[in-house]
């Protein structure tokens, strides 16, 4: 069986492990054949058990926030990449930072350094969204969820000054945090406590 022929067989950009074996059944050797076409760059090894195909034979690009979910999961994209592609922050960031409810791991790639946060917190399942279409649709935080999980792993904030921190510190854009959904942020609300506190009392002045 020829890439091409995988390429056909295949519906998506990513797939497992386990799905390769399975179409690579008729060969007597399969770790061999994989091996082979990992040397031969028709396929790309994302991270152990997890593929994609060399880019000549991709049907389009491929988006962080989905490498982000097929990465390690279940996760949701959020922090400062969800605050970068709300265009909160003007920078993008170097590494595309998820909250999951499975372990705290870091995977470097070829596709760049994907960082995921353990969350034992009962507000992990608030303010979850999912964007982009068909292969390239993927979770994320809302923008207000963005903002919590930034703040709630940011030690370098201790509740005090709220204004700079977001405005100086993140450099996040005033206008934005004045559009941030006040239901949504109200479902947050009671998980905003301690350190976190003085970022709702902020956020609810500046209606």
């Amino acid at each position: 069986m020829t890439t091409l022929d995988l390429r056909a067989k295949i519906p998506n950009d990513f797939f497992t492990a386990w799905e390769l074996n399975a179409l690579l059944d008729g060969y007597a050797n399969r770790p061999a054949k994989i091996s082979s076409m990992l040397k031969k760059g028709e396929i790309i090894q994302i991270r152990r058990g997890l593929y994609t195909f060399a880019e000549p034979l991709r049907r389009g690009l491929l988006s962080d926030g989905v490498l982000a979910n097929q990465i390690h999961g279940p996760s949701y994209v959020s922090g400062d990449y969800a605050l970068s592609y709300y265009g909160m922050i003007p920078e993008t960031p170097a590494v595309v930072t998820s909250i999951t409810r499975s372990r705290s791991r870091r995977f470097d790639t070829p596709f760049g350094v994907f960082s995921y946060r353990y969350c034992r917190s009962q507000a992990y399942p608030v303010g979850i969204t999912a964007v982009g279409e068909d292969q390239n649709r993927f979770l994320i935080a809302t923008p207000e969820k963005a903002l919590f999980d930034k703040v709630a792993y940011d030690r370098r904030f201790e509740g005090d000054d709220p204004e700079s921190y977001l405005l100086d510190d993140l450099r996040l854009d005033e206008e934005s945090l004045r559009g941030l959904n006040r239901t949504r942020l109200k479902e947050l609300a009671p998980f905003m406590t301690g350190r976190l506190k003085p970022i709702c009392n902020y956020l609810e002045k500046l209606r």
